[in-house]
């Protein structure tokens, strides 16, 4: 069986990645295109989406382009039908 990456829902320019909010400790899943994020709870899709950099801020981080707050994992893969 193979994997395919998945395309982002809201923008659907680039791949969605499974990265890790290495200061809050979450996994989650970004869209390096348009800044969507989604926790581990929320079911991906076009209107489920927070964003990242607000996601961040209200959180305290500052600068969440920063290096050391991301962590990318690699692509978000789902077993190709």
């Amino acid at each position: 069986m193979s994997e395919a990456r998945t395309k982002c829902p809201r923008c659907g320019q680039d791949w969605l990645q499974a990265v890790r909010l290495v200061h809050l400790e979450q996994d989650a899943v970004l869209c390096p295109e348009c800044d969507a994020l989604w926790l581990p709870a929320d079911r991906i899709a076009a209107d489920t989406f927070r964003d990242y950099g607000t996601y961040m801020a209200q959180r305290g981080r500052a600068e969440p382009e920063r290096d050391g707050e991301l962590l990318v994992r690699g692509p978000l893969l789902n077993p190709a039908l």
